[in-house]
């Protein structure tokens, strides 16, 4: 616990105190010890309050409120309140600085709240800390904290500020209000010309600049009519330039009234005698000129009736003007988008076009190696046809000759037995008697039946032998076809792989090209 001042509490005798004591200029003067000194922030104090208010006596806000808080404070005035003998000098110093002087982050404070009791010696740099500490404070005078922070917010609002949140930097610099400024102009856009009177004719009335003629003389501009004001006396050396109704015939105005004032020839010096000039050495008149107001048109029209009156309409600066520019702005940004994307669809399809005439051209080759390829196999088919025919023919002439020749050799085995038989026959022809015929007799049957008999075994033998023949032809000409059957898919495999290999060279081909 700090130990208490020398000479007690003091309070109009602290130096440096920013609450009870400026200079004449509304100014603390806190001069560099104090930082030495002082160098407590809010934490310690609330550190030290718990300290203190363990050792304080204790001073309950019924005591300390008895006499001047002893109503309601919500049927009293906030001017009332402010004037406590708390917080009387802390309302007068905070009455006599600036909103900017308030606001300082620098700046220090004590709390009146405190003062004669714990914490009375502390400071607080900047209102918010302050703030903080009369919201929070805890066991010892709260009523008279909250009482505090309540007036002191108060009196900030009615001065038209606050106590900047905990966590906001303190600003340093102070921008536009939050509304932007708007205001009526001439509409359509008009630049008004004045000493445009020439010299009086023969009537003794004033003659001056025709239409044509004072467009011309401000073509760079790009004005779209010219009029002139006439009255009892003629031409009144009044003329007007009308520009486009758009945001782009209102810059081309401001771009000729800003002309005129950087070369010291617009309103003001209009206005102002001393300044005028209407004519230079050689006896040429000074054309003034300057933005059209409802006033220059009124007078415009002064000696004008219906339809020769010049008519306008004031409008809202941002709606005609500042609107449309941004709108000629997103319009702007959105063409060259737009422009920007034609160039690089038009590249995309001119890429698109260079490919596709890449890959026609390979299909178109591709197209021709087939055909090639196609008429070559084609006659390579052919040929092989030819040779397949021709051995197959030859094949088919050695099958015939030896079947012819197997033919030929059953026909001679059947003639060999039947001449065996003949021979057997005749040998029985001229017996030498009858036993003999007989004995002969049973030899010819015995041989016959033998003989018979062989052929039945010779007819099964060769029947089995043919039956095995057509199997093994069966089974070879199965294998031939099973054989075949393979050739043409293992062909039709490499063929297909052949077509995918050079469809992806030419896909890759395509893409290298886009």
């Amino acid at each position: 616990i700090r130990p208490p001042l020398e000479h007690g509490w003091n309070w109009q005798s602290r130096a440096g105190s920013t609450i009870f004591k400026h200079s004449e200029d509304g100014h603390d003067k806190e001069s560099g010890n104090l930082d030495e000194v002082h160098k407590d922030n809010v934490e310690d104090d609330y550190d030290d309050e718990k300290d203190d208010d363990s050792n304080v006596s204790d001073d309950s806000d019924d005591e300390l409120l008895s006499d001047e808080f002893d109503s309601d404070t919500s049927q009293k005035s906030h001017d009332t309140r402010k004037k406590s003998r708390w917080f009387k000098k802390f309302f007068e110093s905070l009455e006599s600085l600036t909103v900017e002087e308030i606001n300082e982050p620098a700046r220090q404070w004590h709390c009146p709240a405190c003062q004669g009791g714990p914490g009375a010696i502390d400071w607080y740099r900047g209102l918010q800390p302050l703030m903080t500490h009369a919201k929070t404070k805890g066991s010892k005078r709260v009523k008279l904290h909250r009482e505090l922070a309540e007036l002191l917010d108060e009196e900030l609002r009615r001065r038209g500020t606050s106590v900047i949140p905990a966590g906001e930097v303190f600003g340093k610099w102070k921008g536009l209000k939050d509304t932007e400024k708007d205001h009526e102009i001439v509409w359509p856009p008009m630049v008004i010309i004045m000493n445009t009177r020439l010299d009086k004719d023969e009537n003794d009335k004033w003659t001056g600049m025709g239409n044509q003629e004072l467009l011309e003389y401000f073509s760079s501009y790009a004005a779209v009519r010219a009029r002139h004001s006439y009255g009892p006396q003629g031409h009144r050396g009044m003329s007007v330039l009308i520009f486009e109704s758009s945001a782009g015939g209102y810059l081309e105005a401001e771009r000729l009234h800003k002309h005129f004032a950087e070369q010291g020839t617009d309103r003001d010096s209009w206005n102002n005698s001393n300044r005028r000039v209407l004519f230079h050495a050689g006896g040429k008149r000074q054309l003034y000129g300057f933005m059209a107001l409802k006033e220059d048109l009124d007078v415009f029209n002064q000696h004008c009736h219906g339809k020769t009156k010049q008519k306008f309409e004031m409008r809202s600066y941002h709606e005609m003007v500042v609107n449309q520019i941004r709108q000629m702005s997103e319009d702007n940004q959105q063409l060259i988008y737009l422009k920007n994307r034609v160039v690089k669809e038009q590249r995309h399809s001119k890429a698109l076009e260079a490919t596709f005439s890449i890959v026609s051209e390979k299909l178109r080759e591709t197209m021709e190696e087939n055909r090639i390829v196609k008429q070559r196999t084609k006659m390579q088919h052919e040929q092989n046809k030819e040779e397949m025919d021709f051995q197959e023919q030859l094949f088919k002439d050695q099958i015939r000759i030896i079947h012819e020749a197997r033919d030929e050799k059953e026909e001679n085995f059947e003639k060999l037995q039947q001449q065996e038989r003949e021979k057997v026959k005749q040998s029985i022809a001229n017996p030498k008697n009858t036993e003999d015929y007989k004995l002969r007799a049973e030899e010819i049957a015995k041989f016959i039946t033998v003989q018979d008999k062989e052929m039945e075994e010779f007819v099964a033998a060769r029947d089995r032998l043919i039956k095995f023949h057509g199997e093994k032809m069966d089974a070879m000409r199965r294998r031939h076809w099973e054989e075949e059957v393979e050739l043409e898919k293992g062909f039709d495999a490499e063929l297909t792989q052949l077509m995918e290999k050079y469809s992806t060279h030419i896909t890759e081909v395509a893409a290298d090209s886009v």
